[in-house]
């Protein structure tokens, strides 16, 4: 077994001081532990300001489907809130085509597993709102400079019309927060700037001295984490290193072959054209043999 000073040397080696939130087993350490419900408040304030909630408490993050077999979901954060409606929070650090309908997905099971405990007279539900944070630019969606957006079921034709008010898609993309830590200090959003900015740094900024926030800190501080939190938390962290790393070079390596099939068809409607092959090698650093081949 791999033993604890060996984890931090590994952690030192990949420039960890501080967990990252966005990676998803850090941020339900964070958010989703008991005892930290004063974060996930204040977390819940900044992406929905409009609501007003008070408190929040902590939920099961496990939910089943219909039948024993049926497939389960593990959300990041589940919670319910003063007024009585659910929230479940997703963090998302990778990119995914489909991330909205994972997103109503993920909104199935909840409503399902309220029908089934709830009063089986009715189909009346409480609000439940569905929030994802990415690190990325949701694809697929048309673009905005929000980087909170808000979305429920609606009338097409006429957008004030609100079908129902039982289910809220939310979504926070933090690259859209280009704000200095002075720009968003004391403001709501300084919780998300710090989700998306605590993985990279070094020491705690003097401006975190004193907020509710560097309470964040003391609990993202690696070195202090127990070991198994580490061991669980370096995998999770090393594979989205490997997957990034692979995806990388699937573009780079696609990229490549793009440019070796554009060379080749320029070469191509060089030669048909009369040049020579020593003028379509010097043009498309394509090799003589290659061009008297095609």
């Amino acid at each position: 077994m791999i033993s604890s000073s060996t984890i931090l040397q590994k952690a030192r080696s990949q420039g960890i001081v501080f967990i990252d939130p966005r990676i998803d087993y850090a941020f339900k350490l964070i958010f989703g532990t008991p005892g930290n419900e004063d974060l996930l408040l204040r977390l819940v304030q900044a992406i929905l300001p409009e609501k007003g909630i008070v408190s929040v408490a902590l939920e099961q993050q496990e939910q089943v489907g219909l039948r024993p077999d049926s497939r389960r979901s593990v959300v990041d954060v589940r919670c319910g809130t003063d007024d009585g409606s659910e929230m479940i929070i997703e963090m998302q650090v990778r990119s995914q085509d489909d991330f909205t309908d994972r997103l109503v997905f993920y909104s199935s099971f909840p409503i399902i597993n309220r029908l089934q405990q709830g009063d089986n007279t009715t189909y009346s539900l409480t609000p439940l709102y569905m929030v994802g944070i990415t690190d990325f630019i949701i694809p697929g969606v048309p673009g905005n400079d929000d980087m909170i957006n808000h979305y429920t079921i609606r009338n097409v034709k006429d957008n004030g019309i609100e079908f129902t008010d039982s289910l809220h898609y939310i979504t926070v993309e933090l690259p859209k927060l280009t704000c200095t830590l002075q720009e968003v200090k004391d403001t709501p959003e300084w919780i998300l700037y710090t989700i998306k900015n605590m993985g990279s740094m070094k020491e705690m900024p003097s401006e975190y001295r004193g907020s509710y926030l560097e309470k964040m800190f003391q609990l993202s501080k690696f070195a202090s984490m127990e070991e198994m939190s580490q061991r669980e938390y370096l995998a999770r962290y090393m594979w989205e290193v490997d997957q990034r790393s692979q995806l990388r070079t699937a573009r780079n390596e696609g990229l490549a072959e793009g440019k070796a099939q554009s060379s080749l068809e320029t070469a191509r409607r060089m030669k048909l054209k009369g040049f020579d092959a020593d003028t379509i090698s010097e043009l498309t650093t394509l090799s003589k043999e290659v061009i008297n081949g095609l």
